[in-house]
């Protein structure tokens, strides 16, 4: 679906948000991040990885101590424990971590060295008994250990390769880089690595209400732009850059202005607030038609949100224009926005959450509802959800007290407490609690 010209912008056909969807998926697939990055290891902490990474090594590179101890030969050991208790060995070397892991030991049935926690095993030990489970003395023939238990194959030794074989898969395509995964790519020894470019964006403000930023106190009629900062911080966590970020009041000539300064920075996608409705000073989509632009869907049957733009410029620029009151802007971004960028990415679509719902909901049948809420872990472990008070799309005090989305269908009406309900963290695919 598209809209070309003025007399269409008017209408009241809405799409559902599923149709709002498969737009957005048919015009991202041409739109793929393609270019890769290729920075220090840790630096790479949110950054999304451009290949599969395989492990160059075993890791443990050596069979090792994972104890302070004594390495013994097990067999001998065990041979001298049927003949006699308790078992006395002479202690006659010492190795710690970061000595030559080939050294071997001049063993013997009646010999044990003394190991740190990491140092390798000398051959032919093949056990560590810890040093809490025997009795040391010394005498003028030198060091002994005393000890009173059989030894099992392997006992408090790492073995060669037990956490990462070579060429065995340490962090998949896609993963977003976390400080785990930072641990586990440094273990096998890998210092850089690939990652997709962030995407470039610019994010614009509209409104003769918005106050400047250098306005502490607000003049009658004036607001705070709560938008921009909160799209600048969102927009990070998507893989996205903000390289532009500008506000106008509400004309077609200062927006133009900002349009092209965007346009100059070869950003992918523009976001901009306000002015998306239907009111008089609402201008934007009759200001990119004059630009040649293709509106791809404007309005959804959507809540909150339903003035929602998607359009791409004569340049191929993606633009969104997000509605201005604060929580219809974040739902556009959650929900809209952030599957467009993902799938830009080539990241696999989202799965949502179920949560049992803890009182009952009505809703518009025929509207997808994005609504702010809290999910929690009741005491039998179940994951459940409220919905908050305080829906208005303005309220942003509500907003901040959510730790996820509650989303109610467009067929259902009402939605009775029990019931188990999607909800949606309010970052795609992160942790909610």
């Amino acid at each position: 679906m598209t809209v070309n010209s003025k007399k269409n912008l008017t209408n009241k056909i809405l799409i559902n948000y599923q149709q709002a969807l498969d737009i957005i998926k048919q015009i991202s697939n041409k739109h793929k991040v393609k270019n890769i990055d290729n920075i220090p290891l840790v630096d790479a902490t949110q950054r999304l990885l451009a290949a599969d990474y395989l492990s160059p090594i075993n890791v443990p590179p050596f069979n090792n101590s994972a104890m302070d101890g004594f390495a013994i030969q097990r067999k001998s050991v065990n041979e001298l424990f049927n003949a006699q208790k308790p078992i006395k060995l002479q202690v006659t070397g010492s190795i710690q971590a970061g000595d030559n892991a080939e050294i071997v030991a001049q063993a013997n049935t009646d010999n044990a060295w003394e190991i740190m926690t990491g140092a390798p095993v000398p051959s032919p030990f093949d056990a560590v008994i810890q040093i809490e489970n025997v009795e040391i003395s010394e005498n003028e023939d030198g060091k002994f250990i005393t000890f009173n238990e059989e030894i099992k194959e392997n006992r408090n030794i790492r073995k060669l390769g037990t956490d990462y074989q070579l060429d065995q898969l340490v962090t998949n395509k896609h993963t977003q880089i976390q400080a785990q995964h930072i641990m586990a790519l440094a273990t096998v020894g890998i210092e850089n690595i690939d990652v997709l470019s962030r995407i470039k964006v610019a994010i614009l403000s509209t409104g003769n209400e918005l106050a400047k930023k250098s306005d502490h106190t607000l003049n009658s009629g004036k607001i705070h732009n709560s938008n921009q900062p909160f799209l600048k911080e969102y927009c990070k966590n998507l893989n996205c850059e903000p390289v532009f970020v500008g506000r106008c009041k509400d004309n077609i000539k200062d927006f133009n202005k900002l349009i092209d300064s965007a346009i100059s920075k070869q950003v992918k996608i523009i976001f901009s607030t306000g002015a998306v409705s239907m009111g008089k000073h609402d201008f934007i989509p009759q200001a990119l038609i004059q630009r040649g632009a293709k509106i791809h869907f404007h309005k959804a049957k959507i809540r909150p949100g339903k003035p929602i733009l998607f359009a791409e410029l004569a340049n191929k620029t993606l633009y969104f224009g997000l509605p201005g009151n604060p929580i219809a802007a974040a739902s556009g971004m959650r929900f809209f926005a952030a599957p467009l960028i993902r799938n830009m990415l080539g990241l696999s679509t989202e799965k949502l959450i179920k949560a049992k719902l803890l009182n009952n909901l009505d809703s518009k049948r025929g509207f997808r509802t994005f609504a702010k809420a809290f999910a929690s872990i009741d005491k039998h472990g179940q994951l459940c959800v409220d919905m908050l008070l305080d829906q208005g799309s303005y309220q942003s005090r509500s907003f901040a007290q959510s730790n996820c989305w509650l989303i109610i269908p467009e067929d259902r009406a009402t939605i009775h407490t029990g019931e188990l309900i999607n909800i949606a963290p309010m970052i795609p695919n992160h942790m909610i609690f």
